[in-house]
């Protein structure tokens, strides 16, 4: 009767322990479940960054995800897919690799992954790209980094270079003096001795009209002519992938600090007139940036008619303050009116004597800025370097001039141009260049800019073969 009882007892005590044994193992199982999967979702998202674009790292020192992988098209499902496909290679490694295995008490696969969020390049009107670049840019050289453009450009608007009407104010001058001309002419018989009377300003007028390269540079004919098919490029493209615009904490770099970083990162990755970037499809990168045009030869010309046209308005602005030049200038303009009967027009052949004075020695500044040298902005006795007597023949004296003076460079001209820009516009066509850089290497035809992400927001819904599921969600991105 006794070992009966305790054979009962036993019974119904085994019952209970293996209840609860049970439920512990299913309790294990669910907390190994959840812990196996925000272990494995941690890995497929470092895997998924570790993916990061070699050639876009290489050349431009910045991290993303090209979203194509290689192909034709950059789609936010390609990068969903190389999670999933990262998330069951570790759910399930002895599929992949030969290891040896017993029982695998979770049998867990990534059913479906969802990116809920996603920071691409070009989003927000390239703030993305910006942000990387200005970063890249403080890590390199910290936040006291601020170069001289933003200076430059100042200086320039408050002389009122950038916006000067000389060009306009020597036409005006021109004009006065045809028309005065053409109305003596009408009045005198045909032996009127200013029937043949030419202007100092006729004869520079012709070297405007041959076009400035020919002039600035010492050897034109090795100039680059590159063209390149802007319309496949992103500043020309209809329709771009759109993400989700700058990650959560992240903000655009803007007011003067981050605008000149910025600057600083273009001037320090693309190539220029006279520092040529290796291997790029553009030669001159920074003028392509600065006037968006398909050919390196026109993009050049308009970059150097910038430039002469602050020169121009700089020097006429001396000019029109130096009383020796201007007396110099003052005798030949008495000669002329003397010899065509009209003493009025002595001070507007002075005035169009100055303003071909001033495009002469502008033409001279723009040599020294193409040889590599230096042209202070404002020019004083002593730096001026077209004397009177060559205002006729100075393009045969352009490369007679003092060496390693104080100033702006080409490349000062083109920075202070660069932060007067349009930012949006200078970063659409930063990312052209980029895409046209890297479409150059192997395996990259089809690359674009709107394709590539640096922050992910992902969603992975898990299964397991026990009849569990569960949601987890990651946020991973380059810092």
């Amino acid at each position: 009767m006794k070992d009966g009882y305790i054979t009962v007892y036993l019974s119904l005590v085994t019952g209970i322990l293996l209840s609860l044994i049970l439920t512990v193992v299913e309790g294990v199982r669910l907390h190994t479940i959840r812990s196996q999967t925000e272990c494995v979702m941690d890995m497929a998202m470092d895997s998924a960054l570790a993916e990061y674009h070699r050639e876009l790292l290489e050349q431009y020192d910045l991290f993303f995800i090209d979203l194509s992988y290689g192909g034709p098209s950059p789609s936010f499902a390609n990068a969903e897919e190389h999670i999933r496909s990262y998330m069951n290679m570790n759910f399930q490694p002895f599929q992949v690799f030969d290891i040896p295995v017993g029982k695998d008490l979770t049998a867990l696969s990534a059913d479906e992954v969802v990116l809920l969020q996603a920071s691409v390049a070009s989003d927000d009107a390239g703030a993305v790209l910006k942000r990387q670049a200005v970063d890249y840019v403080k890590n390199r050289w910290g936040l006291s980094y601020l170069n001289q453009a933003a200076v430059n450009a100042e200086v320039l608007g408050r002389r009122g270079y950038l916006d000067s009407d000389v060009e306009q104010r020597r036409l005006d001058t021109e004009r006065q003096v045809k028309d005065k001309i053409l109305q003596k002419q009408q009045q005198e018989d045909e032996d009127w001795e200013g029937q043949n009377v030419e202007l100092p300003s006729d004869v520079v007028n012709q070297a405007r009209g041959e076009g400035i390269l020919g002039l600035a540079s010492a050897a034109p004919g090795e100039l680059s002519r590159t063209s390149i098919p802007v319309q496949t490029l992103l500043s020309h493209r209809g329709s771009m992938l759109e993400g989700t615009g700058l990650a959560e904490g992240k903000t655009k770099p803007s007011g003067i600090s981050g605008n000149c970083l910025f600057q600083s990162y273009i001037m320090e990755k693309c190539g220029t007139y006279g520092e040529i970037k290796e291997h790029s499809a553009f030669s001159y990168q920074v003028e392509y940036i600065l006037e968006g045009g398909g050919n390196d030869l026109d993009n050049l010309r308009a970059v150097a008619d910038k430039i002469l046209l602050v020169r121009e308005a700089a020097n006429a602005a001396y000019l029109f303050t130096d009383g020796a030049k201007q007396e110099q200038a003052r005798g030949t303009a008495l000669l002329i009116s003397s010899v065509l009967g009209l003493p009025e027009l002595t001070e507007p052949v002075t005035a169009l004597i100055l303003f071909a004075w001033a495009y002469a020695e502008s033409v001279r500044d723009l040599r020294i800025l193409f040889d590599g040298e230096k042209v202070p902005l404002v020019k004083t006795t002593e730096s001026w370097n077209t004397p009177y007597s060559q205002l006729l023949t100075f393009r045969g004296h352009l490369s007679e001039y003092t060496k390693g003076q104080s100033g702006m460079s080409y490349r000062d001209y083109l920075g202070a141009f660069l932060y007067l820009q349009s930012e949006e516009t200078t970063l659409r066509r930063l990312m052209d260049v980029m895409e046209a850089d890297i479409r150059m290497t192997p395996g990259n035809e089809n690359f674009r800019m709107d394709g590539c992400a640096d922050a992910i927001t992902a969603q992975a819904s898990v299964k397991s073969g026990y009849g569990r599921s569960c949601q987890i969600t990651r946020s991973y991105q380059y810092e």
